[in-house]
């Protein structure tokens, strides 16, 4: 199941080509976030996030730098079958090895 999280619009381009998305503070990405348009035309990956906590930025590296989308821009949230209570079981290490019936230092005068 796919769900789409809103990321922003793309402020300006870098130098080195990444596209600079100014994010709403509340939600921030993921490093290698899918970015996709609202017609889910795919258009990079989350890069890096900079700038300070409240103010931050994207930086998503496009896959195409010949078409630059100047529109609003989404994150992808695949969400997978992780169910509770899967794996090797909860009372991992509930008692201890060797002395089976407890107690330790008894009787000891």
């Amino acid at each position: 199941m796919k769900k789409l999280r809103e990321l922003g619009k793309v402020k300006h381009i870098s130098k080195s080509g990444m596209l600079v998305i100014a994010l709403n503070p509340a939600y921030i990405p993921k490093i290698g976030d899918k970015v996709v348009t609202r017609k889910m035309e795919y258009v990079g990956v989350v890069n890096d996030i900079i700038g300070p906590v409240s103010s931050p930025y994207a930086l998503v590296r496009p896959k195409n730098s010949e078409k630059i989308i100047f529109e609003d821009l989404f994150v992808v949230k695949e969400y997978g079958g992780s169910r509770k209570g899967s794996g090797k079981g909860s009372r991992k290490g509930g008692r201890k090895k060797g002395n089976r019936k407890g107690g330790g230092h008894r009787g000891m005068s």
